[in-house]
């Protein structure tokens, strides 16, 4: 089967609403959730979600709106093991239906919203584009959870996280709280994809290490 990715030229949570036909929304921010989200379609329109998860930060803070990141529920069942933050949709179940509203040039959808509370907002869409099988193309992942130089040493573990290591201070900090936050995202969540696990529990290591190797030198 073809996959279309999108990854590649836009940015996570971008492909992901792209996988889904639509644009991607920023929640107004100082306003109360409600129990629907609309969002805007984008053709052609290949698959159509069912949720909208607004993910909120980790610690709460009412001062950072909440992520609006589109989910199908069946498909989310099948393909993560945490499946109580997302109720389950009746087989045969029709999906939410486009309408134009008055004076609209694109279809918007309706979508229930489900909040969710994620250990890293930041990464969740990439955890869902993999862990839901709409971007296949590891290579894709793996550049953005590593720098090109560090990937450049696959498969050597060791030269990874020496290379790794040498980055300047504020680069190597983004890499490992993103790593970090990954990899928490995906005991939360509990992707069934091993692959997938097995990769970041990789790159997450060859960071950790990384990191070690840091102290050492201080």
């Amino acid at each position: 089967m073809q996959h279309t990715s999108f990854l590649a030229k836009e940015e996570p949570l971008d492909a992901l609403c792209h996988h889904f036909s639509l644009a991607k929304a920023v929640f107004p921010a100082s306003t109360p959730l409600q129990p629907t989200f609309d969002m805007q379609m984008i053709g052609p329109i290949s698959r159509m979600p069912t949720h909208v998860l607004a993910v909120l930060p980790a610690d709460n803070n009412p001062n950072i709106p909440p992520l609006m990141v589109p989910v199908d529920a069946a498909l989310y069942h099948q393909s993560f093991g945490n499946v109580g933050i997302l109720p389950q949709v009746a087989p045969g179940t029709a999906p939410p239906a486009p309408h134009l509203g008055p004076g609209a040039q694109l279809p918007t959808v309706t979508l229930a919203v489900v909040p969710v509370n994620a250990p890293h907002t930041l990464s969740l869409a990439l955890l869902l584009l993999f862990g839901l099988g709409l971007e296949t193309d590891r290579n894709l992942l793996a550049a953005r959870v590593l720098p090109s130089v560090v990937i450049e040493e696959f498969p050597n573990a060791v030269e990874m996280a020496r290379v790794m290591s040498r980055l300047a201070e504020p680069q190597f900090d983004w890499y490992l709280r993103y790593n970090q936050g990954l990899w928490k995202n995906i005991l939360a969540f509990a992707p069934h994809d091993t692959a997938l696990v097995e990769l970041v529990r990789t790159t997450y290591k060859v960071v950790a290490d990384a990191r070690r190797m840091r102290v050492r030198r201080w």
